[in-house]
């Protein structure tokens, strides 16, 4: 098995556990990239995520 250096990594979703993976390798000094999905609403929870979420 070869062994290979990582030089870049992107994380997909910047919620909790995503920015501590993100962190963790910035930490190393590994370039990082966190993306996530804009914000469209204004406080943060669109209505309809409101239901889905209280529906349970």
């Amino acid at each position: 098995m070869t062994k290979r250096n990582i030089r870049k990594v992107a994380v997909l979703g910047s919620g909790v556990m995503g920015s501590r993976i993100a962190c963790h390798f910035a930490n190393t000094g590994t370039e990082v990239l966190l993306l996530d999905i804009p914000d469209t609403s204004k406080d943060g929870v669109s209505p309809k995520e409101s239901r889905r979420r209280t529906r349970w």
